[in-house]
């Protein structure tokens, strides 16, 4: 197979990353994100700087196995090759809150689009990432969403995905207490991404860049991503 010039003019670029900033939803529990100037021009200081402070899992961000995994790898042991390559989008906007898509879905995609392969990335379009900051719904991002069921996960790993990501707040669908698809895919080795967003502008299959921070024993780490789609 021949790797794609991903720094190539003949793809389109799309960003599926949440704007980092002050108020943006959180995991009940976990650090806000704070951002506060130390440094700035008003002041009279001769530079602008901030200081940061947040939770390895805001914003857009990857679940390493050490998330749920005692002893399981950590983000910053993640071969880099696995943050680069083919992404599938399964569209499931029409999943209804806190439903849990069940395998059939991966087989229809399939059907239609082919196989998804050894070392893929899939993401699923939830459309919840619409409710991020809303300006008059925003309480809706972190409620009721919608999810994966344990045997849709068991049949991602059958498949040897490098990841699975949504754009919801929890890979698992709102009032899981048990977390069953973050145990079977981070048990195998396989990241989660949550919090994504652009996901509606993705066809079925393009390639994928997603560069987390390099957080030394880190349980997960916010990323950039972006998806690369073929002009042609």
């Amino acid at each position: 197979m021949t790797t794609p010039d991903l720094s190539s003019d003949d793809f389109l670029r799309i960003d599926l990353t949440h704007k980092m900033a002050n108020g943006i939803p959180v995991w009940p529990g976990d650090p806000v994100f704070r951002q506060v100037e130390v440094f700035g021009f008003a002041k009279g200081d001769i530079a602008c700087n901030h200081s940061l402070a947040f939770s390895e899992h805001s914003g857009t961000h990857f679940d390493a196995p050490l998330h749920f995994v005692p002893g399981g790898r950590t983000i910053d042991n993640v071969p880099v090759e696995r943050f680069f390559g083919r992404m599938v989008k399964i569209d499931a906007r029409d999943a209804l809150p806190m439903s849990t898509l069940p395998p059939e879905r991966i087989l229809a995609f399939e059907a239609e689009h082919g196989a998804i392969e050894p070392g893929d990335a899939v993401m699923f379009n939830f459309g919840w990432d619409r409710y991020w900051r809303h300006p008059t719904e925003s309480e809706k991002f972190a409620r009721d969403w919608p999810g994966l069921s344990a045997a849709a996960a068991e049949l991602l790993a059958e498949r040897k995905v490098r990841l699975v990501a949504t754009d919801c707040m929890s890979i698992d669908p709102f009032g899981s207490d048990d977390y069953p698809v973050h145990l079977v895919l981070l048990g195998r080795d396989i990241l989660i991404g949550e919090n994504f967003t652009n996901l509606e502008k993705l066809p079925p299959v393009c390639q994928l860049v997603t560069l987390p921070l390099h957080v030394e024993g880190g349980s997960g780490a916010p990323v950039r991503a972006v998806a690369l789609i073929p002009k042609r």
